[in-house]
């Protein structure tokens, strides 16, 4: 009887941990359901060279989306990031050029325009109280302007062959710069997890009074996450240099929405409060399998927006889902 007992109680945790891990992770069975529906009707779909090439494709995204995710824990959003990886590669891409390739010029032009840009939205946000959709807009346009401004009518600014080199080099079949995004996702997971910064974070999305009347600093916790926002937003700016061989003053048109959707498809809450770095890694993973898939398959790149659309409605209603269910477990 008690080598039964002891059964039933190891099978009742295994179901609890794989429905707890269903309940953080909500997207990965359909990123598997699609890997095996692709790897059917396309052929060679998962090859070692098109992974690579998803990995190094999506890494922008990925570190932008990072910071993006901070920024929705609070409560809030972040429209400028995607121009403001846009002006931080012309930017930096230009300052190579003058000062002769010069890799650490060009690091440091990206980061600071990047938390140029963060400083800006986090002191309107967090301490002038504006709303953070109009706010970051507005930055939006003005990071959009300049880019264009900067760059040749339009036009790139070429990178050095070293550093488009660099852009092919792997580490056990991983390229180099997808490392980058891998280890900063290590580095702010922690953040979020095991500090004290992080909590205040989550904290201040889920219960902004509550945060006050424990002595957080709301303001201080909102303007700090518009500020990582923008250093991220300007480190993925110079990695768009090593993977497009170019600062391009269009590489942002069309992340916004892959960011965004990346950040809510994981399940992180648009309402703050709920969510994690993992779970934009997931979400990224999603939409890298459905856009190599539909390209595989021919569909045209407006159905590929509908289709994410779609995934983007699912999405929020299993973080809903989610959300509900921890609030009425904490009751």
């Amino acid at each position: 009887m008690t080598d039964i007992k002891h059964t039933e109680i190891k099978k009742r945790i295994v179901r609890n941990s794989a429905a707890e891990f269903l309940r953080s992770y909500p997207t990965i069975p359909i990123i598997i359901l699609m890997i095996i529906g692709f790897s059917v009707t396309t052929k060679n779909f998962l090859n070692p060279g098109t992974v690579r090439t998803m990995m190094a494709v999506n890494t922008v995204a990925l570190i932008a989306a990072i910071g993006e995710t901070f920024v929705l824990l609070t409560g809030g959003i972040d429209l400028s990031v995607a121009t403001v990886i846009s002006v931080s590669a012309v930017i930096s891409a230009t300052l190579m050029e003058i000062t002769g390739a010069n890799l650490l010029v060009g690091i440091v032009a990206a980061v600071a325009v990047g938390l140029i840009f963060g400083t800006i939205n986090g002191i309107l946000i967090g301490y002038g109280k504006m709303t953070p959709f109009i706010t970051t807009m507005g930055t939006n346009l003005v990071a959009r302007g300049i880019a264009f401004m900067m760059s040749s009518e339009g036009r790139g600014v070429k990178a050095s062959k070293e550093l488009i080199q660099f852009g092919f080099k792997t580490f056990l079949g991983v390229p180099l710069i997808t490392w980058i995004g891998l280890i900063l996702i290590v580095v702010f997971t922690i953040l979020l997890k095991q500090t004290f910064w992080g909590r205040r974070v989550i904290l201040t999305g889920s219960n902004r009074t509550a945060a006050k009347y424990s002595g957080i600093n709301t303001a201080k916790t909102e303007a700090s996450v518009y500020i990582l926002s923008g250093l991220l937003a300007g480190i993925a700016g110079f990695i768009s240099i090593i993977n497009l061989g170019a600062g391009i003053p269009g590489v942002g048109d069309s992340l916004l929405l892959i960011i965004i959707a990346a950040v809510v498809l994981g399940g992180t809450s648009m309402t703050g409060g709920e969510g994690s770095v993992m779970r934009t890694l997931i979400g990224i993973i999603l939409l890298a399998v459905l856009t190599q898939g539909l390209d595989r398959l021919h569909v045209e790149f407006y159905d590929q927006y509908i289709v994410m659309g779609i995934l983007i409605f699912i999405g929020n209603s299993l973080t809903i889902r989610i959300t509900s269910r921890s609030s009425k477990a904490m009751h």
